[in-house]
C-alpha cells in the first residue's frame, strides 16, 4: 500500500478501507476502486496519481484531472472581465447569477426560473435576443453543475469552434476532445476524456452548445449534425442549445423543448460591483468612501429615470464606467445628457477593442464611429412611434445614408457592405435594436428611438424643428423624444415656447413641466415668456376654450381611456404650471396675477397658494416661512375622498366603489410637502401617508419614498398583506414537511438515490405531478394534512406510484435527501424544482387490476371519501382506467347516498361507480342520465366526458346539453336551447329560480356561472 499513497501512510490507508468495508458490509451495499479511493483521499490520504499505472493510480489520475476541469467551470461563475472596457480593473464576480436567469415558456402567462426547468427538463433550447445573456447562462449552468455534487457533469461547447474542427462531420468524440483541450492540461486530457465519455454513456451528463446563429450558412448543417449526435446520447443525458431567434427554425431539427431567455430585469448588482472594483483599484479610504457613496447615489437616480439602460448588459457596464471615470463635476446631469453620452461611449468602446474582437468575424475597415453614430439615429428614426420595419428597409436605409454625397459619398456596393456592418453594430454588439426572428427591426427598449429622435432633432435647422413639434405635440407619442430633445439642445425650449403661442396650448405646458423637472434651465426671458403664455390660456379657458384630445396616435384597443392624457378643462392645469416654475423674485407677482385672474375655489386657491411657497422655498434654497407653513396647513386640511372599497355584491361578485378623487394639485402639494415635514407640525406626516394613499400610482409612491426618508414609518401600507402572506408561507413550509414524512415512507430506511436523479428529483417530481399537487388548490392541500390520516395519505401514494410505475425507492431517498440533507433556505428551491411540470407527464401502467394489490385498490377506492379533493380527484384518476373486475361491488356504490357531499364530489364518486362496472357500465349510465337526482345526472355528464364510447350516438351528452337544471348542463352549454328552468345549489340541493344568484338555502351556493 506504500506504494500507492504518499508519505509511507500505508498502514493508515489499510485501517481507512477496512473501516470502509465494513460499513458497506452492514449496509449491504457494493463498492468499486472508485469509492475506494475516492474514500481515501476523503482522509486526505495522497494516492499517486498515474494515468498508464495500475488501477488505483490511473483513477487518482482520473479524479485529479476531473477536480482540475471542474475548478477551471467553478471559476467562471458569475466572473465579469472589464480589461477591454477598463485596462486597470479585475474581473469581478456577481453573486448567484444562475439563480437570477429567467425563461418564459410558451402558453405561461409570467416568467420561470431557467435553473428550475433545466434541472426538471434536462433538455432544453434556448432563444434568446443578442445580449440577452446565452453565453453567460451557458457559462453559469457548467460552473453550477462543476460545483453541485448531485448535477450531471457539464461539456460546454462552443459551435462555431466546433464546427472549425470538425467541418465534416460532427461527432461525440469531437465535442469531447473539443471540451478537454479548452479546459485542462494535455496530461490530464485523457484521463478527463475517459471520465465524460463515461459519464455520457451512463446518462450523467449534459452537453451545453452555444451560437448556432454564429455557424452562419452552415447553421442547418450543424442543426442536423446535432440531432444525430442527440439521438444516439442515453436518454437521461442533458442537452442545451442556445441561439438567437433567426436560427431557431434549423435548431427546430433536434425537438427541443423551447424556451425563450428573458432579457435581465436589473442589472444593479452587477454596476455596483464594477464601481466597488473601480474604488477598490483607484482610491484610499477616505476618499473611497465618499467616492462610492457619490456614485452610488448617481446610480441610484440614473436608474429611477433610465431603467431601461439597465437591462442591457452592454449599456448598464457602460453606465458603471461613465460614472466611474467622470469626476464628480463631469457626472451627467440630465437623463438626455446621459442616455447620449451611452451611446457615444458604446461606440467609442468599441473602436478601442475592434482590433482583439472575434477574428472570425472582422468589422469593415470602411466602418467608422461616425457612421455608427448617424447609423443609430437614422434606424432610431425608422422605429419612432412604434413601426417595425423590415431589416431589408433597414439595410436600404443606411445604405442611402452612406451613398448621400453630404456624408461619406460611397459606391453602391461599398454602401451595402458596410451597411451590414452598422446593423451588427447595434443589433448584436449592442444589443439595442434588434432583429427579430420574422426579420424586422424592433427596439429593446422605446427609449432608444426616443434619444435617437433627440439627437436627429438636435441637427435639425429651427423651420424643421417647429414642423416636427407642431404635429408630434398633438399626440403623446413623442412626449419622451421631446424632453430627450430639450434636455440636449437649448433651442428646443425657444421653439416650444413659439409653438405654444399657435393653438398649440400643450407646448407651454411642456416647457413648464420640463422646467419643474429640471429637465432644462429657463432664463429670466423664457420665464417671462412662459408666465405671459399661461396667463394667456387661462383667460381663454375662462372664456370656454376646450382642452385638445390628447393621446396616442394608435391607443390599444383594450381600454384605451387608459391613454388619455387629455388635461382637464379650465384653467387649473395653466395655474399648476405657473406653480411649478422656479421663478426669480422678480417674476412671482405676474404669477400671483395668473392665480388671482384664475377665479379659483377657496380649495384650488389654497393649494396654488402652498405649491408657490414651496416652490419658492426651494428656488430660494430656504426654509418655509411661517406664512408658508400655515398656507401648506391649510392646503392638507382639505377634506380626502373617501376610500375606495371593494364592496361584495353577491358570493362571488364585487364591485369596487371609487371614493372620489383628491382635489387637483394636492398631490404635489404633498409630494413637496414631504421634503419639508421636519418643518411642518408633527401631525402632517399622518396627513401626507393619508394623500399618498389616494395619489395617482407615480406619484404616491415618490410621496413614500420622501416619507421613509424622513424616518416617517410607511410600512404599514402592506402590514396586512404582509401578515397573510407570512402566514400563507408558514402553512405551506408545514404541509411540505408533511409531505415528505409521507414520501419517505414508500421507501426503506436506507433506500439511495442516485446522484443524477437528486438533480432532478424526477421520480419524486413525477409522483407530485402524478398527484396533480401543482394544479390542486393550496387550501386543498392543507385539508389533505389537516383532516385526512397519515395513514390514508401513505397508502394513497403507495397505490398511485405503483398505479403509475414509479420507483417508491427512489421517490423515498429524493424526499429523505431533501429533508436531511437540504437547508431550510434552499429547500423550497429543491421543492420548486420537484413541482415543476415534466416535459413528459407520467402514464399509468396498462392493466393496473394486476399491477395493483386488492388493498390498493380499496384504498384507491376509500380515496373517494377522503376530505380533500386532491386526494380524491387523483385517485379517480386512477380508477377510471380500469379496465377489468374491481374488489367491490359498483351497483352497490351507484346506490350509496353521497348527499352530504358536494354535488362534483359525489358526481365524482358515482362516475367511478359507472366507470368501473364492467358489463354494467351502459345500463348504470342509462339510470344515471334519466334519473331525477340533479347529482347522478351530473355524474352521467362526467362518465361521458372521459369514456365518449358509452354514448356512441351522442343521445346522452344532448339530453344533458338541453337539462332544465342549470346546474347539470356541461360546460358550454348554458346558454343552448331550450333554456333551463332552474338550478339547484351544489352543496345543499335546494332549487333556485334562474333569476336567484345566491342560494338562500346555505352560506355558499352560488348559481353555476352562464
Amino acid at each position: 500500500m506504500d506504494f500507492i499513497v504518499a508519505d509511507l501512510q500505508g498502514q493508515r490507508a489499510v485501517s481507512t478501507l477496512a473501516d470502509f468495508f465494513h460499513r458497506q458490509a452492514g449496509e449491504a451495499l457494493g463498492s468499486s476502486v472508485d469509492d475506494w479511493v475516492f474514500t481515501l483521499r476523503n482522509e486526505n490520504l495522497i494516492v499517486f496519481s498515474d494515468p498508464g499505472g495500475p488501477t488505483a493510480m490511473r483513477v487518482a489520475s482520473r479524479l485529479n484531472a476531473v477536480g482540475n476541469y471542474r475548478t477551471r467551470l467553478k471559476e467562471d461563475a458569475g466572473r465579469i472581465d472589464l480589461s477591454l472596457l477598463a485596462e486597470d480593473l479585475p474581473p469581478i464576480i456577481v453573486d448567484d447569477i444562475i439563480g437570477s436567469l429567467q425563461i418564459d415558456i410558451e402558453g405561461e402567462n409570467t416568467s420561470h426560473s431557467l435553473l428550475q426547468y433545466l434541472r426538471r427538463w434536462r433538455r432544453m433550447l434556448i432563444i434568446g435576443q443578442p445580449g440577452s445573456g446565452k453565453s453567460v447562462a451557458l457559462r453559469e449552468i457548467a460552473a453550477h453543475c462543476a460545483i453541485h455534487p448531485e448535477a450531471p457533469a457539464p461539456l460546454p461547447v462552443t459551435l462555431p469552434r466546433l464546427l472549425k474542427q470538425q467541418p465534416e462531420r460532427l461527432t461525440i468524440d469531437g465535442i469531447i476532445d473539443s471540451v478537454t483541450s479548452d479546459t485542462v492540461s494535455s496530461m490530464e486530457r485523457a484521463s478527463l476524456a475517459e471520465y465524460l465519455t463515461d459519464e455520457l454513456v451512463n446518462g450523467r451528463a449534459i452537453i451545453l452548445c452555444d451560437g448556432l446563429d454564429e455557424c452562419g450558412a452552415r447553421a442547418p448543417w450543424v442543426a442536423q449534425q446535432l440531432a444525430k449526435i442527440l439521438a444516439a446520447l442515453h436518454p437521461k443525458c442533458g442537452f442545451v442549445l442556445a441561439t438567437r431567434a433567426n436560427a431557431q427554425i434549423p435548431a427546430a431539427r433536434l425537438g427541443l423543448p423551447r424556451v425563450e431567455l428573458t432579457s435581465p430585469k436589473d442589472l444593479s448588482a452587477t454596476v455596483d460591483r464594477i464601481l466597488v472594483a473601480c474604488a477598490d483599484a483607484r482610491f484610499s479610504e477616505p476618499n473611497r468612501t465618499a467616492w462610492l457613496a457619490t456614485r452610488r447615489a448617481w446610480i441610484k437616480d440614473a436608474k429611477k429615470h433610465h431603467e431601461h439602460l439597465l437591462a442591457v448588459p452592454l449599456l448598464a457596464i457602460l453606465l458603471a464606467l461613465i460614472c466611474a471615470n467622470a469626476s464628480d463635476a463631469e457626472l451627467p446631469k440630465g437623463r438626455a445628457a446621459l442616455l447620449h453620452r451611452a451611446v457615444e461611449q458604446s461606440v467609442a468602446r468599441w473602436e478601442q477593442i475592434r482590433g482583439t474582437l472575434d477574428p472570425d468575424r472582422p468589422w469593415s475597415p470602411a466602418l467608422t464611429t461616425s457612421m455608427l453614430i448617424r447609423g443609430f439615429i437614422v434606424l432610431g428614426r425608422l422605429l419612432d412611434g412604434g413601426a417595425t420595419p423590415t431589416r431589408e428597409k433597414a439595410l436600404e436605409s443606411l445604405s442611402e445614408m452612406l451613398k448621400d454625397p453630404k456624408h461619406w459619398d460611397m459606391s453602391p456596393a461599398a454602401a451595402t457592405e458596410v451597411a451590414e456592418h452598422v446593423l451588427r453594430f447595434w443589433d448584436e454588439y449592442v444589443a439595442v435594436f434588434v432583429v427579430n426572428s420574422a426579420e424586422e427591426l424592433t427596439t429593446r427598449s422605446k427609449v432608444f428611438t426616443e434619444i435617437a429622435t433627440a439627437m436627429w432633432a438636435k441637427g435639425c435647422e429651427p423651420e424643421e424643428l417647429r414642423g416636427w413639434l407642431a404635429k408630434s405635440l398633438k399626440y403623446t407619442d413623442s412626449d419622451g423624444a421631446i424632453a430627450l430633445a430639450a434636455g440636449l439642445d437649448p433651442r428646443m425650449t425657444e421653439v416650444l415656447l413659439e409653438v405654444g403661442s399657435t393653438p398649440l396650448p400643450e407646448a407651454t405646458l411642456m416647457v413648464a413641466d420640463l422646467a419643474a423637472r429640471d429637465i432644462v434651465k429657463l432664463s429670466d426671458s423664457e420665464m417671462d415668456w412662459s408666465l405671459r403664455e399661461l396667463a394667456d390660456r387661462v383667460v381663454a379657458s375662462l372664456e370656454g376654450a376646450p382642452p385638445a384630445k390628447r393621446g396616442p396616435s394608435s391607443p390599444p384597443a383594450r381600454f384605451p381611456t387608459l391613454w388619455d392624457e387629455t388635461r382637464a378643462a379650465g384653467p387649473w392645469p395653466f395655474v399648476e404650471a405657473a406653480c411649478l416654475l422656479a421663478l426669480p423674485p422678480a417674476l412671482r407677482s405676474q404669477r400671483a396675477n395668473i392665480i388671482r385672474s384664475a377665479e379659483l375655489d377657496g380649495s384650488a386657491e389654497a393649494i396654488a397658494t402652498a405649491l408657490c411657497e414651496l416652490t419658492d422655498a426651494r428656488t430660494d434654497a430656504a426654509q418655509l416661512s411661517s406664512s408658508g407653513i400655515a398656507a401648506i396647513a391649510e392646503a392638507l386640511a382639505i377634506p380626502l375622498p373617501l376610500d375606495s372599497e371593494m364592496v361584495q355584491k353577491g358570493r362571488r361578485r364585487f364591485e369596487l366603489v371609487s371614493g372620489g378623487h383628491l382635489k387637483p394639485g394636492l398631490d404635489q402639494v404633498a409630494l413637496a410637502a414631504a421634503k419639508y415635514l421636519s418643518e411642518l407640525a408633527d401631525d402632517q406626516g399622518e396627513r401626507l401617508f393619508e394623500i399618498a394613499k389616494h395619489a395617482p400610482g407615480r406619484i404616491a409612491e415618490q410621496i413614500f419614498a420622501e416619507l421613509a426618508r424622513a424616518g416617517f414609518d410607511t410600512s404599514r401600507r402592506w402590514g396586512s398583506l404582509s401578515r397573510r402572506m407570512r402566514d400563507w408561507a408558514s402553512n405551506m413550509m408545514d404541509d411540505r414537511a408533511k409531505l415528505l414524512s409521507d414520501l419517505m415512507s414508500l421507501g426503506g430506511p436506507h433506500s439511495e438515490s442516485k446522484n443524477e436523479n437528486l438533480w432532478s428529483l424526477s421520480d419524486m417530481g413525477n409522483l407530485l405531478t402524478a398527484t396533480g399537487y401543482s394544479e390542486s388548490a393550496a387550501s386543498e392541500i392543507d385539508r389533505a394534512f389537516i383532516h385526512d390520516t397519515s395513514a390514508i395519505r401513505r397508502a394513497w401514494l403507495d397505490a398511485i406510484a405503483d398505479a403509475y410505475g414509479i420507483n417508491k425507492a427512489e421517490v423515498a431517498a429524493q424526499a429523505r435527501h431533501l429533508q436531511q440533507k437540504i437547508g431550510a433556505e434552499s429547500l423550497l428551491d429543491e421543492w420548486l424544482v420537484a413541482g415543476t411540470a415534466p416535459l413528459a407527464k407520467p402514464v399509468l401502467s396498462p392493466h393496473m387490476e394486476r399491477r395493483l394489490s386488492v388493498d390498493q385498490q380499496l384504498t384507491l377506492l376509500a380515496c373517494l371519501e377522503a376530505d380533500s379533493s386532491w386526494i380524491a380527484w387523483s385517485a379517480a384518476n386512477v380508477l377510471a382506467n380500469f379496465e377489468e373486475g374491481v374488489p367491490w361491488d359498483s351497483r352497490d356504490l351507484f346506490r350509496k347516498d353521497m348527499s352530504r357531499w358536494s354535488r362534483p364530489r359525489a358526481g365524482l364518486f358515482y362516475a367511478i361507480a359507472i366507470l368501473t362496472a364492467g358489463d354494467q357500465r351502459l345500463p348504470l349510465l342509462a339510470q344515471a342520465a334519466c334519473s331525477d337526482s340533479a347529482d347522478y345526472r351530473y355524474a352521467a355528464g362526467m362518465v361521458i366526458s372521459v369514456a365518449s364510447n358509452l354514448d356512441p350516438d351522442g343521445s346522452v351528452m344532448q339530453a344533458l346539453r338541453r337539462d332544465v337544471d342549470l346546474s347539470v348542463r356541461p360546460e358550454g352549454a348554458h346558454q343552448t336551447l331550450p333554456a333551463p328552468t332552474h338550478w339547484s345549489c351544489n352543496d345543499c340541493r335546494a332549487v333556485n329560480a334562474i333569476d336567484v344568484e345566491d342560494c338562500p338555502g346555505c352560506d355558499d351556493g352560488v348559481r353555476p356561472r352562464s
